[in-house]
């Protein structure tokens, strides 16, 4: 009985794995975005529990990294989400490049945070832009959105 598990809990567990090396592999996220001539020219010879691990950094990152945001609006009381919600439009019409989420933490703060950045140096020119409007923004550290992976 015990092996007729551990052979299914084998079976199963290589299948999954054959599943995602097909979905993610080196050679695909290396040539995702490149045109369709230039992606044939790439080719990787490797071992392929390099994909394994690769596929296992992805699923451990899915929820996302440490990295930065640009705070530019943050406020409490009674009428801080419609504040919040007001700031955050008007920061779309005016920076529809760089992503932007309202959030709430408890007890009462609304805050309007702006882009998703790995690194300072990342974040530094779209700050430098965002403080022209919005003069009392700064970056705080925080878990950002990983770009989602096909």
């Amino acid at each position: 009985m015990k092996f007729r598990v551990l052979l299914s809990f084998a079976i199963l567990s290589i299948s999954l794995s054959l599943a995602a090396q097909d979905r993610f592999s080196v050679a695909g996220i290396l040539n995702e975005g490149r045109p369709g001539p230039e992606k044939n020219m790439l080719t990787i010879n490797q071992d392929p529990r390099i994909d394994t691990l690769v596929n296992r950094h992805i699923m451990a990152n899915a929820k996302g990294v440490e990295g930065y945001r640009i705070l530019i609006f943050r406020t409490g009381g009674k009428e801080g989400r419609d504040k919040a919600t007001k700031i955050q439009q008007g920061f779309i019409d005016q920076f529809p490049e760089i992503p932007s989420v309202l959030t709430f933490d408890p007890p009462s703060w609304f805050k309007v945070k702006a882009g998703n950045y790995r690194t300072r140096e990342e974040a530094a020119p779209d700050l430098f832009k965002i403080l022209l409007r919005y003069p009392d923004a700064y970056l705080v550290r925080e878990v950002i959105e990983t770009k989602s992976v096909r």
